[in-house]
């Protein structure tokens, strides 16, 4: 009997030999990870700039991972080697091209920008899971490093080792550019813009806005930066300096506007259009005074143009003479090219409509046409707040 719970006792302790090495060696190679990252910081105080990938096994302690594998390691290039005129890689950048997607879709919400680098283990599998990718769900210009929760199945986006879907098991810590520049001692701002939002203006209006940028190297002379302006502009806005670009993180430097500050402005009359507008504003420095490896920081915007409420007149266009109802009152028998408005003794205004009635019926036979104030505003591109009744709808006057 002895010697039978004797060999129960060995096999059961047999049995959480393989778990317990397992979660052993995890733990080691979550040490080794902290350690390298830390390393990592260590160079990069000295140096002022990031390890490449070809020195980050000599600048670790421990290049392999509990199971013998080595490390994998990320880093932004930018921010890998000085550049010329310069002294230091890190503590003027205000952005990085590396991403951290939490998910496959890279869902903005959950994804994490300004990455300075990455370091991972393979872990258990000896397969290194995580890779980057370019394009598709990666925010534009960004390079994403995906890191997955644990166990997702079938990953495997690095392609450096070999290719094996398997649930994700990867040991993974990044480090952000701001906490990056926290741990290395950088002193002074960085480059960024100071406007969080614009104010609103009004359709037919004078409008103005200054954004300003702070920090980062600024230009000896002709403006202290350069700008680009992405995205989609009211009709009359006038930019200055005046760029824009589908992409500016693609339009060559030389291609920016050097100003001190960015302006928009419309004169009265110009602003004709209403809506919100979606814009981006990038501002870069001259932290690379050779190249274009400069400071760049971007601040997405929204000008939102209203209408002042300002009444409209209105004229029959329509081609024939017709009975009209504008805001409540009866306008009988306007002739073809008679103001509808000025008859009626009453003027479109906010939230009134216009309908075109059969001559003669006192405004009781409506022939199916209205217009709303709304419709006869967007109409009104003189911004004289004339438009004109047609069959087809408003035209301007």
């Amino acid at each position: 009997m002895v010697l039978v719970v004797i060999g129960i006792l060995v096999s059961l302790g047999m049995g959480l030999i393989g778990p317990l090495t397992k979660t052993a060696k995890y733990n080691e190679t979550k040490d080794i990870v902290t350690a390298s990252v830390e390393s990592v910081i260590s160079f990069s105080a000295a140096s002022k700039r990031l390890p490449t990938s070809t020195e980050f096994p000599t600048k670790v302690r421990n290049p392999n991972d509990a199971w013998t594998k080595p490390l994998y390691y990320f880093a932004d290039p930018g921010l890998t080697s000085i550049p010329a005129g310069s002294t230091d890689a890190i503590c003027g950048r205000s952005i990085t091209s590396l991403t951290i997607c939490q998910d496959a879709a890279c869902t903005v919400a959950t994804n994490i920008p300004n990455a300075a680098f990455v370091v991972v283990s393979g872990a258990d599998n000896y397969n290194i899971q995580t890779g980057t990718s370019i394009g598709g769900t990666c925010p534009a210009g960004q390079t994403c490093v995906r890191v997955y929760p644990i166990d997702t199945l079938n990953v495997d986006d690095n392609a450096t080792d070999f290719t094996r879907l398997e649930p994700y098991d990867d040991i993974v810590k990044w480090v952000t550019l701001d906490e990056l520049r926290t741990k290395v001692g950088c002193v002074g701002a960085q480059l960024k813009i100071q406007n969080a939002q614009l104010p609103s203006g009004y359709r037919c209006g004078a409008y103005s806005a200054t954004l300003f940028a702070q920090g980062g190297i600024p230009f000896p002379s002709g403006g202290s930066y350069k700008w680009c302006t992405q995205g989609t502009l009211p009709g009359g806005l006038t930019l200055t300096p005046n760029v824009t670009s589908a992409n500016c993180l693609s339009l060559a430097e030389a291609s920016w506007g050097q100003a001190n500050n960015l302006t928009l402005t419309a004169n009265t009359g110009a602003l004709f259009q209403r809506g919100t507008f979606p814009l981006t504003v990038f501002v870069r420095d001259n932290n690379d005074t050779s190249g274009s490896n400069d400071n760049i920081a971007q601040q997405p915007l929204f000008l939102t143009i209203t209408e002042s409420g300002n009444n409209v007149r209105i004229w029959n266009a329509a081609g024939a003479t017709f009975d009209f109802l504008i805001g409540g009152f009866c306008s009988e028998d306007v002739k073809n090219n008679t103001e509808i408005s000025d008859t009626a003794g009453s003027f479109l205004v906010p939230g009134a409509t216009v309908g075109r009635y059969r001559r003669g019926s006192t405004c009781n036979t409506f022939l199916n046409q209205s217009i709303t104030y709304d419709q006869a505003i967007d109409g009104d591109a003189n911004c004289n707040y004339q438009v004109n009744f047609t069959l087809s709808g408003v035209t301007d006057r």
